[in-house]
């Protein structure tokens, strides 16, 4: 599986994924790693309704994502990997499975969280896990969608830590 992109996005597969991203990065396969989602077959069939046929699907455990690498009709493939949150991304990576690019598209705030962009909103734990993803290379930006401006979260860690 060749990892393009991680992205967080609690709406998983929407609009902006079929007809912006998937497109721009020409994947031919999605991952979509969420505990919950995974266990509830109603939305996973949903989700599996959404997705060209041409774009391989596979909705997992997070668990589950590592083992993705034995799946011989995923070998190669240009993946797009979508979590729920930085809390996911982070254990995915603290799991060993590595990707290079983290996009954050969607992130649900709390009474604790602090706003960053229209979709994104991080606490105090999210800063400290992407800042352990950034000291491990992963490099960290925020996007909607790929006509919009990418912005560096680097650029931004001064301005979310409290």
């Amino acid at each position: 599986m060749n990892v393009l992109l991680v992205r967080v996005d609690d709406r998983f597969i929407h609009g902006q994924i079929l007809e912006s991203w998937i497109p721009f990065l020409k994947a031919q396969s999605v991952v979509v790693a969420n505990d919950a989602l995974a266990s509830d077959h109603f939305q996973k069939t949903i989700m599996s309704m959404a997705i060209p046929d041409r774009i391989a699907l596979r909705i997992v455990t997070l668990d589950e994502v590592t083992c993705l690498a034995q799946d011989m009709d995923l070998d190669d493939k240009r993946t797009l990997v979508i979590v729920s949150s930085i809390r996911d991304a982070h254990a995915l990576y603290s799991k060993g499975f590595r990707f290079l690019k983290l996009n954050l598209g969607n992130n649900k705030g709390t009474q604790a969280s602090r706003q960053v962009s229209y979709s994104v909103w991080v606490d105090q734990d999210d800063v400290r896990m992407l800042k352990n993803l950034m000291d491990s290379g992963v490099d960290v930006s925020l996007q909607s969608v790929p006509r919009e401006r990418l912005i560096d979260m680097k650029s931004l860690m001064d301005m979310v830590v409290s």
